[in-house]
C-alpha cells in the first residue's frame, strides 16, 4: 500500500466562502458544477441558496447539532436548518435554505482539518445514500467519510458508497475481504486513461485513485482528487453496471476481476 497525500479536503468542486457580513443574502448556484458552500464562525445572517443539488454541499465549522446523533440533519417544516444551533433550546444566529434540496435533510461525511488545523465538517443530500439504503439495505451499505477509512467486507454483501461528485478528497481508505458479490459504487466514473468499457488496474502504488467531479482526473498526475482506496487482495477492477435513482444520481457500480468474457 503506498498512500498519496489525502491531507486536503477541497479537489475539483467550487468552493464557496460565505462571507459573515450579518446580511441575509441569495446566492444562485451553479447548477452544472459541485458548490461546497463554505462557513466560518461569525455572524453570516439568514442566507438562501438557490439550485442546490445532490453534488453540493455544506462545510461548517462545527459540527451541526443531531438530536439522536444518526447522522442525518433534518430541516425544520419551515425548510430552514440552524446552522449554527449547539442544542435544542440554542438556535444560534444564522440559518440557511437550500432551495432544491427536495429529501429537507442533509448527511454527516465526515470531518478534515484545515491548514490552520480546526475542522471541517462536511454535509450532502442524504437521498445519495438513502437510495442505496432502499435498494440493499442499510445494514448493506457503508459510506466513505472524508477521512481516512478501514472496512471488512468478510460477512455477507457489502455496498462501498464514495461520492465523488462532491468534488471532495475522501481519504486513503482500506478494504479488506472485498468479494465477487461485493461493489464499490462511486457518483461519477473512474478514470481509466479513456480506455471506456476495460478493466481499471489499481495503479503503480497498488492502490485505486478516484475521480473527483470529473471522470478524466487521475490521482496518477498528482493530488488523488477523490481519494484513493486499497483493495486488499484485489488488483483489477471493471464497471459492472451504471444505474440512475429515483434522486437523480447516476451510481456506478465497480466489482472485483476483470471484465468478463461474454
Amino acid at each position: 500500500m503506498a498512500f498519496g497525500d489525502n491531507s486536503g479536503l477541497f479537489t475539483t468542486g467550487v468552493r464557496m466562502d460565505v462571507a459573515n457580513n450579518g446580511t441575509n443574502d441569495t446566492t444562485v448556484l451553479d447548477a452544472a458544477r459541485a458548490n461546497q458552500l463554505v462557513f466560518t464562525n461569525g455572524s453570516a445572517g439568514d442566507d438562501v441558496f438557490t439550485n442546490f443539488g445532490s453534488d453540493d454541499s455544506v462545510v461548517n465549522y462545527q459540527k451541526i447539532f443531531d438530536g439522536n446523533n444518526d447522522g442525518f440533519i433534518q430541516f425544520g417544516p419551515n425548510g430552514i436548518l440552524d446552522i449554527d444551533r449547539t442544542s435544542k433550546k440554542n438556535p444560534g444566529s444564522d440559518q440557511i435554505n437550500l432551495v432544491g434540496l427536495a429529501s429537507n435533510e442533509l448527511r454527516y461525511l465526515g470531518s478534515k482539518a484545515d491548514g490552520s488545523g480546526a475542522n471541517q465538517y462536511v454535509y450532502a443530500d442524504s437521498a445519495t445514500l438513502r437510495q442505496l439504503h432502499t435498494e440493499f439495505g442499510v445494514s448493506h451499505v457503508t459510506e466513505s467519510t472524508v477521512g481516512n477509512d478501514n472496512f471488512d467486507a468478510s460477512t455477507g454483501q457489502h455496498v462501498y458508497l464514495f461520492d465523488t461528485a462532491l468534488g471532495f478528497n475522501l481519504g486513503g481508505d482500506t478494504i479488506t475481504n472485498f468479494g465477487s458479490d461485493d461493489f464499490l459504487v462511486t457518483t461519477s466514473e473512474i478514470y481509466n486513461g479513456g480506455k471506456l468499457g476495460q478493466s481499471i488496474g489499481l495503479g503503480h502504488n497498488g492502490v485505486l485513485d478516484l475521480s473527483g467531479e470529473f471522470a478524466n482526473t487521475t490521482g496518477d498526475n498528482g493530488v488523488s482528487t477523490g481519494g484513493q482506496v486499497d483493495i486488499q487482495g484485489v488488483s483489477v477492477l471493471h464497471l459492472d453496471h451504471t444505474e440512475t435513482g429515483a434522486n437523480g444520481v447516476t451510481y456506478y457500480y465497480y466489482a472485483a476481476g476483470p471484465v468478463p468474457s461474454l
